[in-house]
């Protein structure tokens, strides 16, 4: 693939890509910097930032730090760009607009996987899962549940019309389906969660269809069988004992080497866990976010991820309180459901590493705090 190196550091495309909307989000940045302290998503930036900034004085990776760094710089600058890009509701539908659109092509393509048996295959899975234009059906799956949730905000604020209703509708079956085809254990408990969220918060008669669909979908699909029993019943060389076992091991290998205070280094969980052991048992990804910030940071990190998670939500909760507004109230109590139920796939899967589910949650977070912005700044007239 595609890498060019400069001094000690050496960058992929994607890399290279991530550089060039630093540098394009930084020109942004400084043409708007007086909207920047006003700009409340800097609280969680600068907690991540200044905790991975210290980590630089010892990290084990230099390299791996640095990158994770400009990472999320980046997601802070999209968040930033929504925030002041957005200043009516109809700004935010267009943004939506466009992402559902740029949506279709990895959808598109989990559809011609699922289609001609292309997708990865698992021999915990009777049939190939697909995983659209990622790199693996479980960052897929997250991604398209992400959408779920923008798709829902839509159908409930915007869809005014019938056939807007209908085509908001089409698309959300769309996702779902297209969801469970990824046959990702965590993606479909995050569905559920939100799902009846939703449910117990605004629909209420739904609430039986949808705890009956788990069970009729188990009942005529072998391939959700087998990955209900194999989570059931894990056998050892299952995904769900290589996750306990991963754990285990940095765990007591944080433990051994004395950084149970600072960890390794913002990032380093990867570089740490091959330096342990190797490649013969697959993937380094740790698959827990409070796993990978205490290997990384130790308790110092498992404390900047609480308040940075926890910064988010107290935005939520105090717009939710303050705004007269009931379509701000309804954007807010999603978003809030949103965060939730990606911290409870952050159990079990890289949330924080997933920059496309990232990059909604940023923008939604960033769209949410522009229209409360606007909302009180009209109050005030």
């Amino acid at each position: 693939y595609l890498q060019l190196s400069v001094a000690d550091f050496s960058f992929s495309l994607s890399q290279l890509l991530g550089l060039g909307i630093a540098f394009l989000g930084t020109l942004f940045l400084v043409m708007h910097f007086h909207k920047l302290w006003t700009f409340p998503l800097l609280i969680p930036f600068l907690i991540v930032t200044v905790w991975g900034l210290f980590t630089l004085t010892y990290t084990i990776s230099s390299s791996a730090t640095s990158y994770e760094l400009l990472r999320f710089y980046n997601l802070f600058i999209i968040g930033f760009i929504a925030f002041v890009s957005i200043e009516r509701y109809r700004d935010f539908r267009t943004l939506l607009h466009a992402i559902f659109l740029s949506s279709l092509i990895p959808i598109l393509f989990g559809i011609y996987q699922f289609t001609f048996s292309i997708g990865l295959q698992d021999e915990n899975v009777s049939i190939p899962r697909i995983f659209g234009t990622f790199s693996h059906p479980n960052v897929y799956s997250l991604f398209l549940f992400a959408l779920v949730a923008l798709a829902t905000l839509y159908f409930l604020i915007y869809a005014k019309t019938r056939e807007s209703k209908l085509l908001i509708t089409s698309y959300l079956a769309l996702l779902i389906v297209t969801l469970l085809l990824t046959y990702a254990r965590i993606a479909w408990i995050a569905l559920f969660v939100f799902l009846f969220l939703l449910a117990l918060w605004r629909f209420r008669a739904f609430l039986i269809p949808l705890i009956l669909l788990p069970l009729v979908l188990l009942s005529f699909s072998e391939s959700i069988q087998d990955r209900v029993d194999e989570a059931i019943h894990p056998t050892p060389d299952s995904s769900i004992t290589w996750r306990k076992n991963l754990w285990h091991d940095m765990l007591l290998k944080t433990d051994f080497e004395n950084r149970e205070i600072l960890g390794s280094g913002m990032d380093t969980f990867r570089i740490s866990s091959e330096q342990l052991r190797g490649l013969r048992f697959g993937s380094n990804d740790p698959h827990n976010d409070f796993v990978k910030f205490y290997v990384e940071g130790g308790v110092v990190g498992v404390a900047v991820l609480v308040l940075y998670i926890s910064s988010f939500l107290y935005f939520i909760v105090r717009i939710y309180r303050r705004t007269p507004s009931h379509s701000l109230r309804t954007l807010a109590t999603l978003s809030g459901f949103v965060i939730l139920t990606l911290l409870l796939a952050s159990l079990s899967d890289n949330v924080f590493k997933n920059t496309p589910v990232q990059w909604i949650l940023w923008t939604l977070m960033g769209g949410l705090l522009a229209l409360y912005r606007e909302s009180m700044r009209k109050s005030l007239v």
